[in-house]
């Protein structure tokens, strides 16, 4: 016996539905971070209630060092982790 139109859909619609993350579960890499283009990026990511942890890598040669721009952006009221690399 064929299934109605109807309950075909349904099931589908069940099977179709993805698994969401939850807030704050994505962990976030910004190479550059210490940059003229980073920092505002690292600043932007560090905002989004997606991302539980961001971490800023950049070379040894930069301006400012990574760890400078994660300490200031740790002071962000958000609940998202900072932490700074660098790259040698």
């Amino acid at each position: 016996k064929a299934e109605p139109k109807a309950k075909a859909k349904a099931k589908a619609k069940v099977k179709a539905k993805k698994e969401v993350k939850p807030a704050g579960s994505f962990k976030v890499c910004v190479c550059g971070g210490s940059g003229g283009i980073g920092q505002p990026l690292s600043l932007l990511m560090g905002m989004d209630p997606n991302v539980g942890e961001l971490c800023l890598f950049d070379l040894d040669v930069a301006m400012v060092p990574p760890a400078g721009v994660a300490a200031d952006l740790g002071h962000l009221e958000r609940k998202c982790s900072v932490k700074g690399y660098v790259m040698p």
